[in-house]
């Protein structure tokens, strides 16, 4: 495989935008070079990124890449349209975080589509457009058709379908260690039969995870009052309150309350090994999550041995809904309230379970040389159909 100089664009260096290309870049066998803005203003960086940094590009790059690696909060043919030549024929790999056509909106919003349409040209600009879940590529392009109709006139023809032949699937990497060779599944998600492993909860009480965001579109409502319930009916369990709070701080207030010393962690962690000693505790992990396109905290979680609690709404089932046997998913706060307590209560009966096993696939050294393949595919592609690129 030819060792590619790669240039990587994000426009939204934060949070999982942040922990994936750090650890694309630490992982792979290309050579990357970065460019970046702060996590903050997604709108703007939408309308406006592209012309930043083709700004800093046309004024001169230490090297000339063999690819442009973006994501999503960007316009890829305002970039493409900005560069000077020969880098406007650089080939473009697109990594659909997320897209604003299904992205929930937030009550303090009122729906723009310039935003949705920004993804849909960025993606027809692109050489290949890398998702990361099936799901996530199948909800985009089914999507497409009837959010393009809404256009009065002069409406483009057969974009999904386009799309779909020059688009992929990759998950996002897990910043953890792959499992040894000889693991084997364990008894999970009630009391295990003797010699079965070890002991389910792991501590005195089931520990409950929550390790995501705590804005609108992961619910966090939702989580303290299935916990209140909970805790209303008798039930005794202890709990991490995890994630950045972004402006919502008192989310979890109440709960916090509620649970006293049973409340383990709040709030962001210090490290990354106090984030690692938490999961490694836990017992079970909840999703609320109002979209989720893959879910990189459940996923991290459930390497970790937690028994995953989701929405079925979401892209959770294609991952983990398989080969599991177990209760995982819900619809309604009802059927969350039902399955935790009998989950915490041991009600319900153990059963073997794989899914840190499926998960591993996700580690960073497993998946970076599928990455670094798809890479050096788009690279040698661009180079052999533009002219420009063969003299160098």
């Amino acid at each position: 495989m030819k060792i590619c100089k790669v240039l990587f664009i994000e426009p939204y260096d934060g949070g999982s935008h942040r922990a994936f290309r750090k650890g694309l870049v630490e992982s792979s066998r290309h050579g990357f070079s970065s460019l970046v803005l702060p996590g903050r203003f997604w709108k703007w960086r939408m309308r406006g990124a592209a012309a930043w940094f083709a700004d800093i590009i046309n004024q001169g790059l230490s090297e000339v890449p063999d690819l442009i690696f973006l994501t999503g909060f960007i316009n890829v043919a305002d970039l493409r349209g900005l560069l000077d030549p020969p880098l406007d024929r650089t080939p473009i790999l697109l990594y659909m975080h997320e897209n604003q056509l299904t992205y929930p909106l937030s009550p303090e919003e009122e729906f723009d589509y310039h935003f949705g349409f920004t993804n849909i040209i960025s993606s027809m600009a692109a050489d290949r457009v890398v998702f990361n879940s099936e799901w996530h590529r199948d909800l985009y392009l089914d999507a497409l058709p009837g959010y393009l109709n809404k256009m009065p006139e002069a409406v483009p023809h057969k974009v999904a379908d386009r799309l779909r032949n020059r688009s992929a699937v990759l998950g996002v990497g897990l910043d953890r260690p792959p499992l040894p060779e000889d693991h084997f599944p364990l008894y999970r998600g009630g009391k295990c039969d003797p010699g079965a492993g070890p002991a389910w909860p792991l501590g005195e009480r089931p520990l409950i995870l929550w390790n995501h965001r705590w804005e609108f579109d992961k619910r966090p409502d939702l989580f303290a009052a299935v916990l209140i319930r909970l805790l209303d009916l008798g039930l005794d369990f202890d709990a991490a309150l995890l994630g950045e709070p972004r402006g919502q701080e008192n989310a979890f207030a109440d709960l916090r309350d509620r649970l006293g010393s049973r409340c383990l962690a709040y709030g962001h962690l210090p490290g990354r090994s106090d984030y690692e000693a938490i999961l490694d505790r836990a017992d079970i992990v909840v999703s609320c999550a109002e979209q989720e396109y893959f879910g990189i905290s459940v996923a991290e979680a459930v390497h970790a041995g937690c028994y995953p609690v989701l929405p079925r709404a979401q892209v959770y089932p294609s991952l983990y809904g398989t080969r599991c046997k177990g209760r995982h998913f819900y619809e309604s706060e009802d059927e969350l309230v039902a399955l935790l307590a009998d989950l915490v209560s041991g009600s319900s009966c153990g059963h073997v379970c794989s899914l840190d096993r499926d998960m591993d696939a996700f580690c960073w050294d497993r998946l970076a040389p599928c990455f670094d393949t798809m890479i050096a595919e788009v690279a040698e592609a661009g180079r052999l159909t533009s002219g420009g690129r063969e003299e160098k």
